[in-house]
């Protein structure tokens, strides 16, 4: 109870529009049928998503302190009954655990082709249907919309259709890309007498960006927002765009696209962090970063036979962070070799929390209209499980 009173007063930020608003300004959509309240225009919905379909009426807050514990109220038109609270600012539907819990935002970024939209396939799928099980997390998409553009864009491409997914369109081009895929997390674990209990409750938000939109400053601050608003950035680099790891690999390698340098996206991304969060001069952010090398199974010539990078992570029992560490040193020594220091310098000197991984989404590196032969992923989950565990979300193996 003293927890719900706390969060009453706490700011939440729209897993949609990344605004903040207090839940006591939370109006409410009916959620009556059509035949008993007709669904009408939303202006707000409308401009925010382009969306002209009429929706269900909105009853508006009245702002008062009774307000913020409300978790129903009644259609002022139909008289029925609702649950369904809107964000103030956009006219989404919110999660229903809005109010109770924190949202966790975690921004997943990089440059075109880094294998962003692989990344989000193969990570969801494995949350689903190893990671939830081993950890206790049980992962459902909070809408329909979620569920839809999962299913046609990211899953069935991959493991139905066995063929790489088309690079996101800029946000720019196509306005739908600005709307992120919301999903739940469920953690549970045994209560007292051994008896399973539901231990936190959190949402979870996808933002599948375009990397032409982290190309200039002025495209990121209108349509990044979700960046800085973040608790955690996974910063995903493709090795095979590094002129140095290229000269050192066979050739005939299949390579992607020449794409803008991965230091200047970082740059812009921490000058966006700072301005969005008005930290002036020198203190560090405390946004944890993940810098995570995709791909990583096109570069394993390069990497040492004794690595740790080679294995997979047990985090069965929480996450590991002694195999963190170890990957973590790993990747900056081979970062120092492939001409990365800069990614280092930034990180060491902007970020008060951050570590370096290697992952494949994959398993092998199709091209154009190549098949994907089977979809073997490699450690995948790291950097995603860092982060929760960085937001004290999951134990590491240390605590358990």
């Amino acid at each position: 109870m003293f927890r719900r009173i706390i969060n009453q007063f706490r700011k939440e930020i729209c897993p949609y529009c990344f605004c903040d608003f207090h839940i006591k300004d939370t109006p409410f959509r009916c959620s009556s049928l059509p035949s008993v309240c007709p669904p009408i225009p939303d202006e707000i919905y409308r401009k925010t998503w382009k969306d002209n379909r009429p929706l269900g009426f909105v009853i508006e807050s009245q702002g008062k302190l009774k307000d913020r514990f409300r978790r129903s109220t009644t259609c002022t038109k139909c008289k029925k009954e609702t649950r369904k609270r809107i964000c103030p600012k956009c006219h989404m539907e919110l999660p229903s655990t809005t109010g109770e819990f924190k949202n966790y935002i975690f921004a997943v970024i990089g440059a075109k082709d880094s294998g962003k939209s692989h990344y989000i396939s193969v990570l969801i799928q494995q949350i689903k249907k190893r990671i939830g099980p081993e950890m206790g997390l049980l992962l459902q998409p909070e809408n329909d919309y979620t569920i839809k553009r999962y299913q046609e864009q990211f899953h069935n491409p991959v493991y139905k259709e066995h063929i790489p997914i088309k690079g996101t369109v800029s946000a720019a081009v196509d306005p739908d890309v600005m709307r992120p895929m919301v999903f739940s997390v469920r953690l549970s674990g045994d209560g007292l007498l051994g008896k399973q209990v539901i231990k936190k409750y959190i949402t979870l938000v996808f933002f599948d960006t375009a990397g032409e939109d982290l190309n200039s400053e002025d495209t990121m601050s209108a349509v990044n927002k979700y960046i800085y608003r973040s608790d955690g950035l996974i910063l995903l680099v493709d090795p095979l765009q590094l002129p140095s790891v290229v000269n050192q690999l066979p050739s005939g390698t299949p390579l992607p696209k020449e794409s803008k340098e991965t230091s200047d996206i970082l740059n812009r991304t921490t000058r966006l962090i700072r301005l969005g969060r008005n930290i002036i001069g020198t203190p560090k952010i405390k946004m944890p970063l993940a810098i995570a090398f995709s791909k990583i199974d096109a570069v394993m010539p390069l990497v040492d036979e004794q690595f740790q990078l080679r294995h997979s992570a047990n985090h069965e029992n929480g996450f590991d962070e002694e195999d963190f560490e170890a990957v973590n040193s790993e990747m900056q020594s081979l970062l120092d070799t492939w001409d990365g220091r800069d990614i280092i310098q930034h990180a060491k000197g902007e970020y008060e929390t951050y570590g370096f991984f290697g992952l494949s989404a994959l398993g092998c590196n199709p091209h154009g209209d190549d098949k994907i032969p089977s979809v073997t992923p490699h450690r995948v989950e790291d950097p995603f499980l860092w982060l929760l565990a960085k937001n004290r979300i999951i134990p590491t193996e240390r605590d358990s």
